[in-house]
């Protein structure tokens, strides 16, 4: 590929930096494919989904409880913050569907399995992070100016939430220079892990791939094995010799590893890949998918995933 100057210079200058064009060719394909008003109602089952979250949690524990856990009133003062915002978004998104004759979306039923504070807030870290990733895939589908300016702004607060909630934890709140989109298929994928049941069918008809985890620790090194599991399913293309690829995504696409197969259990072991030249950071809060291919990825070759799990440079 012929790479100006220009481009040579500022990546010279500016560690990690990444040629614009390589950004632009992960839109994806199937953007034109749904309506604003198809994909604004997605977004409110995006917000009901952190809205019953933080609605759930503060309810189930108080100040006090927060603060056994090391857990600050100034800390507690913002989550709940948080979750007022979230459920503006939901009843600004209820009410603008319902000016353009839309139906706006019912809230599911979820559960999120939060034993204490402390798995609160791991949790809240999560979601945040999902939900940011989200809001920088699901922008591709919009082509409305004044949706972009919108929801370009609560990609902004969503990214606020997601990194004060990091800092809490002790993490880097901004690891990377490059946030990571996912496509309607891993976010409908992710949110379906803590789904029970809903009203209605979602109108996109989306693919819910095979649950992927990360096992042991949940966090990973560049050059580091880890290994990821599948619960039991059993994951194959053909036969058991052909190989399976683990992709590690990026905002400037995927980067894939090999993996070698655990016996008897959905495992799969292979090592975090440094990313090639002009690919974005692997870094922070990562998303890992099962591949057949080692060149790109389509809703036909997903296995399974998106697992996360968190990725220190070092």
């Amino acid at each position: 590929m012929k790479i100006s100057l220009t481009i040579i210079a500022c990546c010279v200058v500016f560690a990690g930096a990444v040629p614009l064009s390589k950004i632009r060719n992960q839109i994806p394909s199937r953007a034109l494919k749904y309506t604003d008003s198809e994909v604004l109602n997605f977004i409110l089952s995006l917000e009901h989904f952190q809205d019953a979250f933080y609605r759930q949690g503060l309810a189930n524990f108080s100040q006090a409880q927060f603060a056994e856990y090391g857990f600050d009133a100034d800390f507690y003062l913002n989550l709940t913050e948080i979750a007022s915002q979230e459920r503006i978004r939901v009843t600004s998104l209820t009410s603008s569907l319902l000016q353009l004759n839309v139906t706006p979306v019912a809230e599911c039923d979820y559960f999120f399995n939060v034993t204490s504070p402390a798995v609160f807030v791991t949790e809240a870290s999560l979601i945040e992070a999902v939900g940011v990733s989200s809001y920088i895939g699901l922008l591709a589908y919009l082509r409305d100016p004044a949706y972009l300016k919108v929801f370009s702004s609560v990609l902004a607060v969503e990214a606020r939430h997601s990194s004060f909630i990091r800092a809490a934890l002790g993490l880097q709140p901004f690891p990377s220079p490059y946030d990571t989109p996912i496509d309607l298929n891993e976010i409908y994928t992710l949110v379906e892990l803590f789904t029970v049941s809903c009203p209605q069918e979602s109108p996109l008809a989306l693919k819910n791939y095979p649950t992927l985890s990360s096992s042991f620790s949940n966090h990973g090194v560049i050059g580091r094995e880890v290994t990821f599991v599948t619960y039991g399913k059993d994951i194959k293309v053909g036969s058991d010799s052909e190989p399976i690829y683990a992709a590690f995504l990026t905002i400037t696409g995927p980067v894939f590893a090999s993996t070698i197969r655990l016996p008897g259990n959905g495992g799969f072991n292979t090592t975090v890949p440094a990313p090639p030249e002009g690919y974005a950071p692997i870094s922070g809060l990562t998303y890992v998918v099962l591949s057949s291919s080692n060149t790109s990825l389509t809703d036909e070759n997903i296995l399974a995933g998106p697992a996360t799990i968190e990725i220190y440079l070092h």
